[in-house]
Formats: C-alpha cells, structure tokens, sequence
C-alpha cells in the first residue's frame, strides 16, 4: 500500500517530453505485479491520441495501460524494494514519443492497481493535465550533445 500521502497525485505532463513519478509504498513489492491505466476524462466520445501507441484496438479506444513490461514507444512501470525495510518504490515512465501523441488540452485520469496473488488493489490515483509544446518530439530528438 502507498503512504497516505502518495494515494493521489496529479501529473503535469510536458507534450512530448519524458515524465516520470515516483511513488514511495510502506510494504513489500516482491511478488507483486502492478498495472498504470490513463483515461480521458470526457463523457461522450472518449477516443484519444495517447491510446493509439496504448491498447491501440478498436475495442479499447479510451485507455492506455502500461505495465512492467517496456514498450519502447509508450512507457514502463519499475517497482523496487528498498533493501532491509519493508518500503519499495514504484516509478512511473512515460516515454516523449507517447506524451506526443497526447492531444492538446488532454484532460485525463490515471490510476495504478496492484496484484497480490489473486487480489486486485487500486493503490494510486489522480488527474493528469498536459501542456502543449511547441517543440515535437519527432524535431527535439535530433539534438545532439
């Protein structure tokens, strides 16, 4: 479980640009796997740009999930345990090329579930807000350095 403190938080994402949080939990994550679903947060038509390096069917149009499994062009869940105490971390990663694809003024909702054994928990929540930009992460990505 996460602190009490760390139960919500909104992400402020920068249009094609790499994102990534850190959530402090007070147990163990050996054994335990974890899933990131982001939304948009619209009644009606909830399609959006994100999902399509996401789920990317035509049967889930209004979400993008991400595990511990790395998807070059999306992101990736890390969950690390502290060493000797019980408190762990789980890092969120949103890669530039996904946050790209997020459309102008998105407006969404993101949560993390844990699995323990055959238990499913929400653990994390909160609004995600992006800012548009004017540099493209496709123009960006050529800088050399």
């Amino acid at each position: 479980m996460p602190e009490t403190t760390k139960t919500y938080a909104d992400m402020e994402i920068l249009q094609g640009a790499d994102y990534e949080m850190q959530l402090t939990l007070d147990s163990d994550s050996t054994g335990k796997s974890y899933l990131l679903t982001i939304s948009k947060d619209y009644t009606g038509s909830t399609d959006f740009g994100g999902r399509t390096d996401g789920d990317g069917t035509a049967s889930n149009p209004y979400r993008t999930q991400i595990s511990e499994t790395d998807v070059v062009n999306r992101g990736k869940l890390i969950a690390s345990d502290a060493g000797s105490s019980a408190d762990s971390t789980i890092s969120i990663k949103l890669y530039a090329e996904w946050t790209e694809s997020l459309d102008d003024g998105f407006d969404g909702k993101w949560e993390i579930v844990e699995k323990d054994s055959s238990i499913y928990t929400r653990i994390a929540q909160g609004d995600i807000y992006v800012n548009n930009s004017s540099s493209r992460w496709d123009t960006v990505r050529t800088i050399s350095g």
